[in-house]
């Protein structure tokens, strides 16, 4: 029930991010064919075009990205055992949990203090433009504390199970 659950608001999400990314950028195509071809700029097109981008890019890495799907950098990681890359996994986990749980605070007040503050064109406040970064910001909390538990728990070696290297082939190869 709740892997259904997780699979559909995963799907959902992807949808949802696919949608906003093709609404930037046909928003993108209106305001070009505006102002090149009719001559008339929609003075507002640029501004939701970085509003979109800025939610698109925060929100899809807060629920859509899969940590599989991060960059990671594991040269160290893989010339050590099970039992090393669960270490490095807590460490790490333990470590982007911790920062981001002590900078919480400070990044939900500066962006509480954004209120004062309004975009150009459309005046939207920028505390509502920005607080997708909160969002973003807590979503980093509880991946790096769950990351923690399932390294945790027994079956932690599925956690730290070697990647076959086509499932994490790149773009290099």
């Amino acid at each position: 029930m709740i892997a259904r659950l997780l699979r559909y608001s995963s799907t959902a999400a992807e949808a949802i991010s696919a949608a906003a990314f093709a609404a930037m950028f046909l928003l993108f195509l209106a305001g070009i064919a505006a102002r090149y071809l009719f001559g008339k700029p929609i003075i507002w097109a640029d501004e939701v075009i970085m509003v979109i981008f800025l939610w698109l890019v925060f929100l899809t890495e807060a629920f859509v990205i899969t940590e599989r799907e991060q960059v990671t950098f594991d040269g160290i990681y893989d010339l050590v055992g099970e039992r090393g890359r669960r270490i490095i996994q807590a460490l790490g986990a333990l470590l982007v949990a911790v920062m981001f749980l002590v900078a919480l605070p400070t990044v939900y007040d500066f962006v509480r203090f954004l209120w004062r503050e309004r975009t150009n064109a459309l005046q939207w406040r920028l505390d509502i433009v920005y607080s997708c970064f909160v969002v973003f910001w807590i979503s980093v909390i509880v991946r790096a504390t769950l990351k923690l538990v399932r390294l945790a728990c027994p079956n932690w070696r599925d956690e730290v199970a070697v990647v076959r290297a086509d499932e994490r082939a790149n773009v290099l190869g």
